[in-house]
């Protein structure tokens, strides 16, 4: 872990000091370090979210196209998942 020297206006201080201190950790750098952590993953978790949304639109794009073709009908492909994860 390394330190990071950082310069704040007064203003940010002053809500550090008096609002948010003891709330959110002990101190100053405790403070801000909780409020960067919980940024951070909260931002994987919204990149995470969307990853997983862009999959499951490909998925059923996927699907809808092997039903045209008559390979597959989404009762089989529901019954295939529940079989393999167990449902």
């Amino acid at each position: 872990m390394k330190k990071v020297l950082v310069a704040l206006p007064d203003g940010i201080v002053n809500l550090l000091d008096n609002e948010l201190t003891g709330k959110l950790g002990e101190g100053r750098s405790d403070t801000l370090r909780t409020i960067i952590m919980n940024w951070s993953g909260e931002k994987a978790k919204k990149e995470i979210q969307e990853e997983l949304d862009l999959l499951s639109t490909m998925l059923k794009s996927l699907v809808d196209l092997l039903e045209k073709k008559g390979v597959l009908t989404h009762v089989k492909w529901e019954k295939q998942i529940k079989q393999k994860i167990k449902i």
